[in-house]
């Protein structure tokens, strides 16, 4: 049977495009591992990449990235796959933009004391981020999504390995596609479990494409138990907790670079010194020195004098207040929160929603372009002498 001429022009371009689709996910693994490599600060790879034509989408599995330092590179982000697709809902409405999704994500935040875990920038600009994520899909990307993710916190000091582990996230982060003259902003909402125990969440909004931080985000966490954070405190406390449990609540806003809010931390049923613990295991038996016994006894008569009887909580409000880079905290108000808590009532350890873009005052924008305006007159003075 002889084919004619129309026929063979589709069977070559069925045959065409059919090779086109087998080799389309090696040239977007190719592609991924090669845009992954140029990023500033950043390396990874990616393993596979499965093409899900019928809903405008592809799937990337097995995500690494790795952050760069003075000692080499070091874990940063994974992830075993990460979704695009069309969003259909707003393609509906005109307009054309992408969904992203990421399944089992991993993010690691280090703490070295013999090395600068992070030396670029870019690894904590959000922009770096968002650049990334759209050179990903031909499309502005309109919603993230999170499923059951974890962010680890690993320290390590003295011999002495402290962890924490934030898991089951979940949550959505809408609106990233808007541009920085849009009044629309982008919106977060997440939240999980501390240690496997303590639920928190963190929501807001915030501006991903301005230069100066610009948010107003709410975050709380419930109670925590201090065994969860025991290796943790060994390392950044002179001192051991014992018994207790941990709940923090905080407000923060910040508008072209000037920040304004304030942490609530406090712990029930604080326990830092026991006989038995401090003194037998640790210093007759063991090899801890005195000292540390006295930092104990004292920390523990401390907490006694400041918890409040009713709550048995110790706690204080510390404001937060000024330039974004280097906000004024005053130790007196926080001192002052630890006797208000005590003697006259206790705090409530729950977000008070007081704070947002309103609370960044005009009078600390006006003293923010006023010191602007100081330095480049001084500066352009050194210039002409």
């Amino acid at each position: 049977m002889t084919l004619t001429k129309p026929v063979k022009i589709t069977i070559a371009i069925l045959l065409l495009l059919l090779a086109a689709r087998i080799a389309a996910p090696e040239a977007m693994v190719w592609y991924v591992n090669s845009l992954l490599q140029r990023q500033q600060g950043i390396s990874g790879h990616v393993q596979d990449i499965d093409l899900a034509l019928w809903r405008g989408g592809y799937d990337i599995k097995q995500i690494e990235i790795f952050q760069h330092n003075d000692k080499g590179k070091l874990p940063l982000f994974s992830t075993e796959r990460l979704s695009l697709q069309l969003s259909w809902a707003k393609l509906l409405k005109g307009e054309i933009v992408s969904t992203m999704a990421f399944y089992k994500p991993v993010i690691m935040a280090l703490d070295r004391t013999d090395q600068t875990d992070i030396t670029e920038d870019a690894v904590l600009d959000e922009r770096t981020w968002i650049g990334l994520a759209n050179d990903l899909t031909l499309f502005s990307i309109d919603k993230l999504s999170l499923y059951d993710g974890r962010i680890e916190f690993n320290a390590i000091a003295k011999d002495v390995l402290g962890e924490l582990i934030l898991s089951d996230v979940q949550g959505e982060v809408r609106n990233l596609h808007n541009d920085a003259a849009s009044e629309l902003l982008t919106d977060i909402d997440l939240e999980g479990t501390v240690g496997g125990s303590a639920p928190f969440f963190i929501r807001g909004k915030f501006n991903p494409n301005v230069k100066k931080p610009s948010f107003d985000i709410n975050m709380q966490m419930e109670k925590l138990p201090t065994k969860v954070t025991d290796s943790i405190v060994k390392i950044y406390a002179p001192f051991d907790v014992e018994a207790g449990e941990f709940e923090l609540a905080a407000e923060l806003a910040s508008d072209k670079g000037q920040v304004n809010g304030y942490v609530k931390a406090g712990i029930y049923q604080l326990e830092v010194f026991s006989w038995k613990e401090d003194v037998v295991n640790d210093v007759i038996k063991g090899d801890d020195n005195p000292l540390q016994l006295f930092i104990e006894a004292l920390s523990a008569a401390l907490a006694e004098l400041f918890e409040n009887d009713d709550e048995k909580l110790i706690a204080t409000r510390i404001p937060i207040q000024g330039d974004i880079s280097s906000p004024n905290t005053s130790v007196l108000k926080a001192i002052g929160g630890l006797f208000y808590n005590a003697f006259i009532k206790a705090y409530q350890m729950r977000v008070e929603d007081i704070i947002d873009f309103t609370s960044v005052t005009s009078d600390d924008k006006d003293k923010a372009a006023a010191n602007s305006s100081d330095k480049k007159a001084a500066s352009d003075k050194q210039n002409k002498h």
